[in-house]
């Protein structure tokens, strides 16, 4: 199958000489720059997406001092390596590492894959993921497209962003990806286009005056950079109310796992219980600990409310501390005490940290 051809395209060869001047200027200097070993850039693109380059950066020096190889992550349980991750959100990125680890082992002796097929066969790696492993550490001429990428890459060549994502207009894409990082420095070029898209092709007021590209872009020489991509349209909001059992015993909480289902499983949670319209929390709450515990509790007023993001749901999550009066919990692998000073180590949802640091100063 030819490639599809993109009329009235910029020269590539020029605007790949322009991206690779400025990168090797403006360049930030970053953790992960610093390093050709394809593992931790394969954790670093991972940890990337959706999350801010600020985020990353203390996760990403705690997780390589503890698993800085393929071999000692392998080895790990997930609790470890959720509890590593917690507050970084997107949990499956966790596991789907941790699997990957895994094959790695059992598949390539330990050692990544610098075939991009063979990496997209790992768990969570999918094309953009092997075309960043395989440009960076290997020095292959493969392309990636991640958002940063495609607003760039739209602007650049004026790919209709109304229809952004579209099976055409991501091919066309792909395509002008695939001529940019042909010949030297393919790596350079993927990171220059990332960098461009982080630092000044952003979603708004792009500054074009400072970019590379800026006597090549189609977008800018339309007098319209802001409108390539056209915002897809999201899902609405869903707001939910819910409310937070504090329950302390001498230096431990009351922390349960969350179900198979649940974005959040594996790791571990306050009790809470989503409330429906019209219904008291102490009392709902209360019957709700007593129902799937087994614990008599007093409920006390809140003193605390948080906001929080899972997906679309924003969650308004409201502090309760309850004063154990009677019962034990059942024996189940899914309920645990936890001693306090053993928080910060625990695989803890970043629900749950932001809950006790409003509503239990000192503990987290």
């Amino acid at each position: 199958m030819t490639p599809r051809k993109v009329p009235n395209s910029p020269p590539v060869s020029e605007l790949r000489a322009s991206l690779l001047r400025w990168y090797d200027r403006e360049a930030r200097d970053l953790p992960w720059r610093r390093t050709s070993d394809p593992y931790r850039i394969w954790v670093s693109e991972v940890m990337l997406q959706q999350t801010r380059v600020t985020t990353v950066i203390p996760y990403y020096d705690r997780f390589l001092r503890r698993f800085p190889d393929a071999r000692s992550l392998a080895k790990a349980k997930e609790e470890e390596v959720l509890g590593l991750w917690s507050g970084l959100g997107y949990y499956r990125r966790a596991r789907s590492l941790l699997a990957g680890a895994q094959a790695v082992m059992e598949r390539h002796d330990g050692e990544v894959p610098r075939d991009p097929a063979a990496l997209r066969k790992l768990p969570g790696v999918g094309r953009y993921t092997a075309g960043a492993i395989a440009s960076i550490c290997f020095d292959l001429e493969e392309p990636i497209l991640d958002g940063n990428v495609r607003r760039v890459l739209a602007r650049i060549f004026a790919v209709d962003g109304g229809r952004l994502g579209r099976a055409p207009e991501e091919k066309t894409l792909w395509a002008h990806a695939t001529a940019i990082v042909q010949g030297e420095r393919p790596g350079d070029l993927n990171q220059s286009l990332m960098e461009l898209g982080a630092l000044l092709c952003t979603p708004t007021a792009p500054d074009c005056p400072d970019c590379p590209a800026r006597k090549l872009c189609r977008a800018r020489l339309a007098g319209s950079p802001e409108s390539y991509p056209a915002a897809r349209p999201r899902a609405a909001t869903v707001p939910v109310s819910a409310c937070v059992a504090l329950v302390r015993r001498a230096d431990r909480l009351l922390l349960e796992r969350p179900g198979p289902a649940s974005p959040l499983r594996g790791l571990w949670d306050l009790p809470a219980l989503e409330l429906k319209p019209g219904l008291d929390p102490l009392a709902a709450l209360q019957a709700h600990m007593a129902r799937t515990h087994g614990l008599e509790l007093d409920v006390g007023q809140p003193v605390a409310q948080i906001t929080h993001g899972i997906m679309n749901r924003r969650i308004t999550l409201s502090v309760h501390p309850c004063r154990h009066k009677r019962g034990q919990t059942a024996k189940n692998p899914d309920v645990r005490w936890i001693q306090v000073d053993g928080l910060a180590e625990a695989a803890v949802s970043g629900a749950t940290h932001k809950v006790l640091r409003a509503g239990s100063p000192g503990i987290c």
